[in-house]
């Protein structure tokens, strides 16, 4: 921020919200916002730990993502500088916007737990980076009081990111686990096959045989229009049968 201001460097990014509005008026800086190609959100692993837990229930994922305020959690730890995500392809990227976010609805979320069998909830275990991403300790704590408010008691674990993504890549952390996802070049291809390709992908904790063929369709379509007519089914499929909640798409500052 000094160096920018004093012409010392020319270009700084990845600056926060508070950072970039300090700038806002200094002479001879501009300040440019944008939404990033990441998504944030807490995983459902059924490739391990997760498989005799109550998240195997469709309808007890579809809970939780209507249990968390995602827009609280942005303007209270975001300064409102991020947009909640519709799923896992986000604004910017081929396909998007065929889904809403699930919006918060913890009516709805017991409604859903109750049929699902669970109208007392249940406890389950979730772990988090420290240091990985901004505020993202403060992201999954808020998260897990969401939780708790529609009865489902989740012990939170923070542990170092090294040790962390380790455990990631072995396939062992808890059934929930916080964490985030870039993809460059204009399509979510890479983050989907990433984060959803089973335990053929290093950082998956998830498999789905529908996700799988809608992938390898994608991945054989060159024309874009039917390309992203496929991104969009698997949007649809992906919120009916969610394998994250799905948090929030970051704001980018630059100067």
């Amino acid at each position: 921020v000094a160096a920018i201001q004093t012409g010392e460097v020319d270009i700084v990014t990845r600056l926060s919200a508070e950072e970039a509005q300090s700038l806002l008026g200094v002479e001879n800086v501009k300040v440019i916002k944008y939404p990033v190609e990441r998504v944030y959100y807490i995983a459902f692993n059924n490739l391990t730990t997760g498989l005799d837990q109550p998240t195997m229930d469709a309808k007890v994922r579809q809970a939780m993502n209507y249990a968390v305020d995602v827009d609280l959690l942005i303007d209270a730890l975001f300064d409102g500088f991020a947009e909640p995500a519709s799923g896992y392809v986000v604004a910017g990227e081929l396909g998007f916007g065929n889904v809403e976010p699930f919006g918060y609805d913890p009516d709805q979320a017991q409604a859903l737990l109750e049929e699902a069998g669970y109208p007392n909830g249940f406890a389950m275990d979730m772990a988090c980076p420290v240091g990985a991403y901004t505020n993202f300790e403060e992201v999954c704590e808020a998260v897990v009081g969401f939780l708790g408010d529609v009865g489902i008691d989740v012990t939170l674990e923070l542990m170092e990111s090294g040790q962390y993504w380790d455990l990631e890549a072995n396939k062992e952390l808890p059934p929930l686990f916080g964490d985030s996802w870039s993809a460059a070049g204009g399509e979510a291809f890479r983050r989907l096959t990433g984060a959803l390709g089973g335990e053929n992908a290093s950082y998956s904790a998830w498999s789905d045989p529908q996700i799988d063929e809608l992938l390898a369709e994608i991945q054989a379509t060159p024309d874009q229009d039917e390309r992203a007519a496929l991104y969009g089914e698997l949007q649809v499929y992906m919120q009916e049968d969610p394998p994250f909640i799905y948090l929030y798409q970051p704001v980018q500052f630059e100067a």
